[in-house]
């Protein structure tokens, strides 16, 4: 007979709504959001709304998770956002800080997932749909463009074409503009 697993304490003391400036930033969080990581995520916001909690320690008040989810929230005057409490030393809180966001990117990507995933998906927001094309070429989804090659062969029956921008921030001014002109765009790095 095998000797039962002890279960994992659950750390939860529970769940509320929070006006975001009320909500402490950990003076420990080492992580910072670049500005396209912002713009996606407001992207998201604007196009579904809020899917998950923000983290709070009731011990010391600070935030675990959620950090640009309460940033953008105060920028653009939400009233609330949710957030579930946890109850934590600030010694759990410190491992917890420096391993969430780690953990979660130790995840790999199943390329066949993710390009059905992807041609499910359309966003009408610029900064969104540049995200996803860079994950997209980061899991090597796009073959790489062989530029001796006879593009006749390359290109289905479709008719399309390249801009060539100076930055990423014009990058990311055409595909919004031609978003809301209804246009079906995605961004192409290189």
């Amino acid at each position: 007979m095998t000797k039962a697993k002890s279960p994992w304490r659950n750390r939860i003391v529970g769940y509320s709504e929070e006006e975001p400036d009320q909500l402490l930033a950990n003076p420990s969080n080492w992580r910072i959001h670049p500005a396209a990581q912002q713009n996606a995520l407001s992207g998201v916001l604007k196009e579904v709304g809020l899917v998950q909690n923000v983290v709070a320690n009731r011990t010391t008040g600070h935030l675990v998770d959620g950090h640009l989810r309460v940033m953008l929230a105060m920028r653009e005057n939400q009233p609330v956002v949710p957030v579930t409490w946890v109850e934590l030393s600030e010694e759990e809180e410190h491992l917890i800080l420096a391993s969430l966001d780690p953990l979660a990117a130790m995840a790999t990507a199943d390329a066949g997932a993710l390009d059905a995933l992807l041609s499910s998906v359309q966003s009408g927001e610029a900064a969104v749909t540049a995200m996803l094309a860079e994950l997209a070429e980061g899991a090597g989804l796009y073959a790489p463009v062989d530029d001796d090659a006879s593009n006749s062969e390359f290109i289905p029956e479709q008719f399309a074409i390249v801009v060539e921008c100076k930055s990423e921030r014009e990058q990311l001014d055409l595909l919004e503009r031609f978003s809301d002109e209804g246009l079906t765009c995605r961004a192409l790095l290189s």
